[in-house]
């Protein structure tokens, strides 16, 4: 082999260590044009975070972080900077200093809370090569009250005409500070509410009351607003109420058995991005707040993402109940603009599904043991390449616990302005998901069926949103009518017997008639 005239200058011992032969005793430097070694800095910051425990708001906390050289060569800090929340600022002198090799320094950040989530980082100047800004991240939370409305939406479901019905609506404290609910008002025709305490009144951490709200049947869609004030960070708190009045006391509900117990849950929603779906957009993100409630009170470690263009990588990455800005993400992730696949579901489910595998823009989605749920909502037929029970099988295949849940059009004929949802109904029903009509006004048991799905093991209890008249209750499971469940009038809900729980995946339909005979 020939030598390179740049190691012409060194011995034959120096040549050999730099080809291996031998190891020098210098960590970071570089050899440098003439063979000498160019000591550098090595910055190493610790711990990377500082999580302060929550404390009442204006109260202050200290933690501290630790800058070592641990390089050959002296370490200049040029300065440190805090961004993000006010709430936190420095007591160490953040102006320009220096590091010998081996020396470190402690640096003070205080934390005096604000709100309930003060999120902020450090940047340290550095002239580390290889590392030259590393970050702290800050993270604080101030007790502070915060109100929670149960149900939220709510829906009453069908009622007959002439009849009325009520229903408890729970308010919670949910924060870490006394809650003054201030006001409460509802608008809306054919309602009323019952409050059985006076205002101002004063909720502890974790304590809960309730509110009853009762509807007055007229025929048609009926909705309500119950609006609270209180003196958490929202202000003034929304919840909505729906019901719907009829004439035809017949009714029909369908459930879909899940296949757990899961404790975590991976949950990716694709949503068609065609100007048709605006409304169904909007029905979506109402939803979504009581959605990720439900799912927490499933105790299930649950993940949220939203896949609408054609790469298949997440908006606004992997949602979680940490996520800052939680709704507000979620919402600008589901209203976006597609690309030319934006009405083929299963083929940017495929994708997205794909790059959740390591170095993918989605790692991290798919964990062992978890529940993998796949939400297509389209008002247009499936439109891939290839026959959907390909991209069933590719997808089975990364996710075994994959099942597929369509919102879609009524399979054969479409309803309203909505096609067919062929392609995701075969795939639902081959992925023992479930298949929900798009056409429907209220979708609040939709997402409450999802969640169960995500979640739960084989349910014994299915909830109705209608109230029945018992006697004409009639109960299929998989077309085929079983007796073996009685009826609970306290929780409006059909309970399948011990030895007759429906199995993974099957279809449960109960028909019955109305409570009442207020139309007559």
């Amino acid at each position: 082999m020939s030598i390179s005239p740049r190691w012409s200058f060194l011995p034959l011992s120096g040549v050999l260590c730099l080809l291996g032969a031998c190891q020098h005793d210098y960590k970071y430097g570089e050899v440098d044009s003439v063979g000498g070694f160019d000591p550098a800095p090595n910055i190493v910051v610790s711990p990377a975070a500082l999580l302060y425990e929550t404390i009442p708001v204006g109260d202050a906390a200290t933690q501290s972080f630790n800058i070592l050289n641990d390089g050959d060569g002296d370490l200049q800090i040029s300065g440190l900077d805090i961004y993000g929340s006010t709430a936190f600022s420095l007591i160490t002198d953040s102006s320009a200093f220096a590091l010998a090799p081996g020396e470190s320094r402690d640096v003070s950040v205080v934390y005096t809370a604000m709100g309930a989530d003060d999120l902020g980082t450090v940047h340290i100047h550095s002239d580390d090569p290889g590392n030259p800004e590393p970050l702290v991240s800050l993270e604080g939370s101030g007790a502070v009250p915060d109100l929670l409305i149960t149900p939220e939406p709510l829906s009453f479901g069908k009622v007959l005409v002439g009849c009325s019905r009520d229903e408890p609506i729970r308010l919670q404290n949910i924060g870490d500070a006394d809650l003054v609910i201030d006001t409460i008002v509802q608008i809306g025709n054919g309602w009323t509410l019952d409050v059985p305490f006076a205002l101002p009144a004063t909720l502890a951490p974790g304590e809960a009351t309730e509110v009853t709200l009762t509807v007055t049947a007229v025929e048609g869609d009926m909705d309500s607003d119950l609006w609270v004030s209180a003196n958490d960070a929202v202000g003034v708190h929304e919840a909505v109420q729906t019901a719907t009045g009829v004439t035809d006391p017949s009714i029909e509900e369908e459930f879909w058995q899940g296949d757990g117990p899961y404790e975590k849950g991976d949950i990716l929603f694709y949503v068609d991005q065609s100007c048709s779906m605006l409304d169904n957009k909007a029905i979506i993100n109402a939803n979504f707040e009581s959605f990720a409630a439900r799912l927490d009170s499933l105790d299930l470690d649950w993940q949220v993402g939203v896949a609408i263009r054609d790469g298949g990588c997440f908006k606004n990455g992997i949602l979680t109940p940490e996520t800052p800005s939680l709704i507000a993400q979620f919402v600008d992730a589901v209203n976006g603009y597609g690309g030319e696949n934006t009405e083929a579901g299963l083929t940017i489910t495929e994708s997205a599904i794909e790059k959740s595998a390591s170095g993918g823009c989605n790692e991290g989605f798919l964990r062992a043991g978890s529940k993998v749920t796949l939400v297509e909502v389209s008002d247009e037929t499936e439109q891939s390449s290839r026959p959907w029970n390909t991209y069933v099988d590719a997808i089975q295949a990364m996710a075994p616990t994959s099942s597929i849940t369509a919102i879609a059009g009524d399979v054969p004929d479409g309803c309203g302005l909505a096609d067919p949802g062929t392609g995701y109904y075969e795939a639902s029903v081959a992925t023992g998901g479930a298949f929900l009509s798009i056409c429907a006004t209220d979708w609040s048991s939709y997402f409450e069926t999802i969640a169960n799905m995500a979640a739960s093991g084989l349910l014994a209890s299915f909830h109705l949103a209608s109230e029945p008249q018992p006697e004409t209750i009639v109960v299929q499971v998989d077309g085929s009518t079983v007796t073996d469940w009685t009826y609970d009038a306290d929780t409006n809900s059909i309970v399948f017997g011990a030895d007759s729980v429906p199995p993974p995946g099957s279809h449960i339909v109960v028909r019955f008639e109305l409570a009442g005979d207020c139309a007559q």
